[in-house]
């Protein structure tokens, strides 16, 4: 799906930029261009990174309660 029509970048991209490293609207828009036009998609861009990073946090937590569920 198109997230950023001024650019043309799609969601993917910008899961991408972010798992690269981009950590900021503006690490993204330097990585793959999105955000860098008329700023409609600015708060979806947030709301990805947001999204990410709260599941790339909760999966060390989860891997661990599982283990200690197992034991």
């Amino acid at each position: 799906m198109i997230v950023c029509s001024c650019q043309a970048v799609s969601e993917k991209r910008i899961v991408s930029a972010i798992t690269q490293g981009a950590c900021t609207r503006e690490e993204v828009t330097a990585r793959c261009g999105a955000g860098g036009g008329c700023g409609g998609c600015h708060r979806r861009i947030q709301s990805i990174i947001r999204d990410l990073t709260i599941r790339t946090a909760a999966r060390p937590a989860l891997a661990e309660a599982q283990d200690l569920a197992a034991a």
